[in-house]
């Protein structure tokens, strides 16, 4: 054999060799970034604290016209349904007091004192956390007229928005417009309505753990 050949035999077998050892070698390239991508559900029962201002108007048969501001405070339980199209539904109860909205006019004196509704929602999650949403549904009440209380059913409606800050603590502001339509008290003929505006801190129940998904 002759020294050419001989040496081109080598060369292809120390290249085999060392392509052989290369593959056995671990990998340097990095592995791919793993970053866990959080998402929130609606779905779950909560329950909270609501507050706010409560703008009244009550008008009796004589056109006097009583336009109060009290204070609202009570709590707040519902169920949400998340229908993972962004949309959601939900049932909604709450009632409390209704502060210092008492007024006299002409030596008569009008006032209220709680307030309960139990409404349906529609929401849609504008990004992950965030719901609009809004409500409707029937409404109790009452009023006082010259020494005299009628409880009151009438309707309400109402738009808001809920942002969970964790998966379980659910922060909320809201519009809601009430009306008891009129009624007899003490022999007048008495109409009444609300706009309020309330804040809420609410907490979701058994809230799922997120799960996670990679993203590279």
């Amino acid at each position: 054999m002759s020294m050419r050949k001989i040496l081109l035999a080598t060369v292809a077998a120390v290249a085999m060799t060392g392509s052989a050892f290369a593959s056995d070698l671990p990998s340097r390239k990095s592995a791919p970034a793993f970053v866990p991508v959080s998402t929130f559900s609606w779905t779950g029962f909560y329950a909270g604290i609501e507050g706010g201002a409560d703008f009244l108007n009550t008008k009796a048969r004589n056109s006097v016209s009583y336009d109060r501001t009290g204070g609202l405070v009570g709590g707040v339980v519902g169920y949400n349904y998340d229908l993972g199209n962004k949309f959601v539904l939900g049932l909604e109860g709450d009632a409390g007091g209704v502060l210092g909205s008492d007024k006299t006019v002409n030596g008569v004196k009008v006032d209220s004192n709680y307030y309960a509704n139990v409404r349906g929602r529609v929401g849609y999650t504008v990004v992950d956390r965030a719901l609009l949403y809004v409500a409707g549904g029937v409404a109790f009440g009452d009023v006082k007229y010259a020494g005299t209380t009628d409880d009151r059913i009438g309707y309400t409606i109402g738009a808001g928005l809920d942002y969970a800050c964790t998966n379980n603590l659910i922060g909320r502001i809201e519009y809601r417009y009430t009306d008891f339509d009129k009624a007899n008290i003490a022999g007048v003929r008495v109409k009444q309505d609300s706009n309020a505006v309330l804040v809420g801190l609410l907490y979701k129940f058994g809230a799922p753990e997120a799960p996670v998904v990679a993203k590279y």
